[in-house]
């Protein structure tokens, strides 16, 4: 149980002020403002790494590029949507690559090999954002250039 910063009454820790004395905690505030935001605690590099979650990355994707904690920070917003462009990728390669490729002997094997290549791509940027380092793919890259560049 935290003290009065002034009087040194216990002070409840929800408490915003001293019940003896009528100080403001400090403590009250910070405990509030952390509750409030979910992702007080998250860093830019964290945030990064997970956005790089192989398939599963675009969940925390989407929530960092509509946080209002990460809405200005021009590094977390460009892996979130580079890691979302990439997502939509390997969905349509996924689905919609082995009716394009019907004609194509191997059409298969060639699918399967697309779609290792693109997880191998989210690998290597969940090492890249791990090491505090930023990679543009070349059109998914200026793609999430641009976006993230535009503010809401």
């Amino acid at each position: 149980m935290p003290f009065c910063t002034q009087c040194g009454n216990r002070v409840e820790p929800t408490a915003s002020y001293c019940a003896q004395c009528g100080t403001a905690q400090p403590r009250a505030a910070a405990w509030q403002a952390s509750s409030q935001d979910p992702l007080h605690g998250i860093s830019e590099r964290t945030a990064s790494i997970l956005c790089y979650i192989p398939v599963f990355g675009v969940i925390p994707s989407i929530i960092f590029l509509a946080s209002q904690k990460f809405r200005h920070n021009q590094r977390v917003r460009f892996d979130g949507f580079q890691s979302v462009y990439l997502f939509v990728t390997w969905l349509i390669v996924s689905s919609a690559g082995p009716f394009f490729l019907i004609g194509i002997p191997f059409h298969g094997s060639l699918s399967s090999v697309l779609k290792t290549l693109l997880e191998i791509c989210w690998i290597f940027l969940l090492v890249k954002a791990a090491q505090s380092q930023q990679v543009h793919l070349p059109i998914l890259g200026d793609l999430a250039a641009r976006s993230a560049s535009e503010q809401l």
